[in-house]
């Protein structure tokens, strides 16, 4: 309480009360509007675009903009503008001013020292919609009994917003703040890890330890990286050199600096200049063609080389021969892959460039960014995965009302065992247990992405619904299920006695991909 306290002389500290979250549509009309603005808000844009006047200042909308609006504020929208999606957060600026006895609220006369009107930057534009959509869902559950959590969130919010602002993020100490603000300014020179330790008033090896744990780097990666990240800058550029570039971001050799920049981006620096042209082929297994049919990239070629389990392998050989054939005669200028076809990069290298995307990593989200970005897609991306958050929120309560605290298992039946689906480490979980907030069945683990056994030791599954997959049928897995089905604890399991089994297409490899995750959502709905 005392941090909100006002203090003599100075600016007194502004406390953020939570009001509510709205979604809402300005919708096209054919006449002009003008509007003025009658409450505080956070005015995020999820679609569309347009252009209007913001207090008499020109103002193109784009999704993921975030502006933050004040009361008085005047809008002013033409005609045949728009429609646009929007979500605001209403809140209302106080202080609390000391009087006898304790203190009382009142009403700011501004917004202080954090935020100002207009528009405001973002870093994170996709993290701050998720904050947005928490808060949205805990003011739904909590009501006036979460007013307190509620302002907290909305103060981790704002608060984000700020750093979001600042040019070096706050590491927590200034003798990294020094440091990095040199490598800022001194790129394109030699940069040393003993100079470093100088400007922070420390031995090397003290300093690099330091900036390793505050910035998850060792000084000179994190001096390569900035340079990589300020030669992007430069070769969006019209008739940008890869010389020139390489001189300019400070690597005397262009030969280091390509390779570098190939490991670190993906691409060497001269497809890198033309990204946005790129002829791309994808082999995969993992549906990376959804990827850039995402962002708007349509693939050249797709293919799938993997040899499934129960495929004869002289009808592989053939397979596989034709599918590598039709990727050489579409051209690609990139091949993106997945660490499925490892065996097969070479092969793939005589074709076009490859990019394989590790889905070791189990982090999809990263993996999208990745290969938009490799696209010059990244905005697209952004609006993507700003469309599918939206997406989750509103199945999320569809949902809740279908289902209410009925438990949900799913299942995949291999030709080698039953396996059950747990509630971490994967995508499939993140989204059904996590992001939907279904109810998992008893038996779903908590503590591991899959539990497999054997068909006979299949307990009774305590849950009202099963989805269920048939993996690999060729290989046999249709005996397995046979097996599974005329098991006691099978028939005794609530779902199977109330009919509520479904078949499902393969989620496991859907939910890695934003056109998958919504096609589940689909099925998921279509049980009304």
């Amino acid at each position: 309480m005392a941090a909100a306290m006002a203090s003599h002389g100075k600016e007194p500290n502004i406390v953020y009360l939570f009001s509510s979250v709205r979604r809402r549509t300005f919708a096209d009309t054919p006449e002009a509007r003008t509007y003025r603005v009658p409450v505080y808000m956070l005015c995020l844009i999820t679609k569309g675009e347009m252009v209007l006047l913001l207090d008499g200042e020109v103002r193109r909308i784009r999704p993921l903009e975030l502006y933050m609006l004040v009361p008085g504020m005047r809008i002013e929208a033409p005609a045949k503008c728009g429609p646009i999606e929007y979500t605001a957060v209403l809140f209302k600026p106080v202080v609390l001013v000391r009087e006898k006895g304790g203190f009382v609220v009142q009403a700011a006369a501004n917004l202080g020292a954090k935020l100002a009107a207009g528009p405001v930057p973002l870093r994170h534009p996709q993290q701050v919609l998720s904050r947005i959509m928490r808060l949205e869902q805990d003011s739904r559950k909590l009501g006036r009994q979460g007013a307190f959590t509620l302002r907290q969130q909305l103060e981790t919010l704002i608060s984000g917003l700020t750093e979001d602002a600042a040019e070096i993020p706050d590491r927590g100490d200034p003798r990294i703040d020094r440091t990095i603000a040199f490598m800022e300014s001194h790129y394109d020179s030699k940069i040393q890890v003993e100079p470093l330790a100088r400007i922070a008033g420390m031995t090397p090896p003290a300093y690099s330890r330091l900036f390793r744990k505050a910035t998850g780097l060792l000084p000179i990666e994190y001096v390569n990286q900035l340079r990589i990240d300020k030669a992007k800058q430069l070769l969006r550029q019209e008739d940008s050199r890869v010389k020139e570039v390489s001189a300019a971001v400070g690597f005397q050799s262009e030969f280091y600096f390509s390779r570098l920049f190939q490991r670190k981006v993906g691409v060497a620096p001269t497809l890198y200049m033309k990204r946005d042209r790129l002829r791309v082929a994808v082999v995969s297994s993992l549906g990376f063609e959804d990827y850039l049919q995402s962002v708007g990239v349509e693939p050249v070629y797709t293919a799938d080389l993997f040899l499934y389990p129960g495929m004869d392998e002289g009808e592989y050989e053939i397979l596989q021969q034709q599918r590598l054939s039709s990727l050489m005669e579409s051209r690609p200028d990139l091949i993106v892959g997945d660490h499925y076809h490892t065996e097969f990069q070479e092969r793939l290298r005589t074709v076009a460039p490859q990019v394989t995307v590790d889905f070791q990593l189990w982090d999809w989200r990263t993996n999208f960014m990745k290969i938009a970005e490799l696209v010059d897609r990244r905005r697209e991306a952004e609006e993507a995965m700003a469309r599918l958050e939206l997406r989750i929120a509103d199945v999320r309560e569809q949902l809740r009302s279908m289902l209410g605290t009925e438990r949900v298992t799913v299942m995949q039946v291999s030709h080698r065992a039953v396996g059950i689906q747990g509630k971490v480490n994967h995508p499939l979980n993140e989204l059904l247990y996590e992001e939907l907030e279904l109810t998992p069945g008893g038996q779903v683990p908590s503590d591991q992405w899959r539990w497999e056994l054997a068909p006979e030791s299949l307990p009774t599954l305590d849950t009202e619904h099963v989805f269920l997959q048939q993996h690999h049928v060729r290989a046999g897995s249709g005996a397995l299920f046979e097996r599974m089905t005329r098991t006691t604890a099978w028939a005794d399991t609530p779902a199977v006695a109330m009919n509520q089994v479904k078949l499902i297409p393969n989620w496991f490899v859907m939910s890695w991909t934003p056109g998958g995750r919504h096609r589940i959502m689909d099925f998921l709905l279509s049980l009304k």
